[in-house]
């Protein structure tokens, strides 16, 4: 038994000390939702209490879904890096959607108080939508092309500039440096 313990806190310990994302460009097995595939259209409450159409709302625009949760210490720093990338890429048709994962609108919103988040926040109360695209871990984030179809899968953290980088494959003139070079 101890043993087992032992293995468990070892692997909780490496699990925390992981800071690269994985980045997933073929379908996995594991997921119910794979690149390639189109997500079927959900409404989910945002903040405010507004119904919004998850993809179909930002039909034509290059969406970031990223799941996460209160409780994940790498989610405010994704939030931060999406927050920022859409203030300098908004207008060019890059639109984040941060989808919170099994609680309640007052723990979100206790939770982004302090934050400036201008682009949507969406509740999953009961974690359906989660489930839907497949999401085994928090945070894990999604990033789809103008026709809807999900290109990209991160599981775990990604910073501010691995996200350009994933961003700028899909439209160097989004998020590439200069000239719409991409990196």
């Amino acid at each position: 038994m101890r043993d087992r313990m032992v293995s468990r806190r070892h692997f909780v310990r490496c699990a925390r000390g992981a800071t690269a994302a994985t980045l997933v460009a073929a379908p996995s097995s594991h997921a119910a939702l794979r690149t390639g595939d189109r997500p079927r259209s959900v409404t989910l409450p945002d903040l405010a209490g507004s119904q919004v159409a998850l993809p179909d709302a930002y039909k034509g625009k290059i969406v970031v879904v990223h799941f996460w949760a209160s409780w994940c210490p790498y989610c405010i720093k994704e939030i931060d890096a999406l927050e920022a990338l859409f203030g300098q890429h908004g207008e060019r048709g890059l639109m984040p959607v941060s989808v919170n994962v099994g609680e309640t609108k007052a723990t979100a919103s206790s939770f982004l108080r302090d934050r400036s988040v201008t682009y949507p926040i969406l509740l999953d109360g009961n974690s359906s939508t989660a489930r839907l695209y497949g999401v085994t871990g928090i945070p894990t984030t999604f990033i789809l092309d103008r026709d809807g179809s999900v290109r990209f899968k991160i599981l775990g953290e990604i910073n501010r500039e691995g996200l350009r980088r994933v961003l700028s494959g899909l439209f160097s003139d989004c998020c590439g440096r200069g000239g719409g070079h991409r990196q």
